[in-house]
């Protein structure tokens, strides 16, 4: 959970000039485990700053993800819907839940999930992709297997 500093210390290595609006959306965003959408997030935001708009909110999000300290996850399950955000940079697996929330798995199932994808594999689709690293994902629909 990254206090005022940090946040500042982080903006600093990534070269984003660092204002009041942006540290407090960021720690609101690394103090989360949610995944919020952008609306949630500008609710979480406004107690600490009543005046801060949602396009700052969204602005900030962006330049986030633009410099690599947080991800942006597409709400593809429904095909429609906003997307969430997370500031959790380290590899993990969600879980996209039917009502468009997202959840982190449990450290040691998403491990071993991953852990089940032979390396061979993994090299092959990329090649494939023409690209040295893949990031994948696993759409599932949940009521196929009901």
């Amino acid at each position: 959970m990254p206090d005022s500093l940090t946040a500042r210390s982080v903006f600093a290595d990534s070269s984003i000039r660092c204002t009041r609006p942006r540290v407090l959306i960021y720690e609101a965003l690394c103090n989360t485990k949610s995944h919020p959408t952008a609306e949630e997030l500008h609710q979480t935001v406004r107690q600490s700053d009543p005046g801060i708009s949602l396009a700052t909110i969204y602005n900030t999000l962006e330049l986030l993800v633009d410099h690599s300290l947080a991800r942006r996850i597409s709400n593809r399950s429904s095909g429609s819907g906003p997307s969430r955000y997370d500031a959790d940079q380290a590899p993990h697996v969600h879980l996209v839940l039917d009502d468009g929330r997202v959840l982190d798995a449990p450290a040691n199932l998403g491990q071993q999930l991953i852990d089940a994808i032979p390396a061979g594999l993994m090299a092959q689709l990329a090649k494939h992709a023409g690209v040295d690293a893949l990031k994948i994902e696993i759409v599932q629909d949940s009521h196929a297997h009901s």
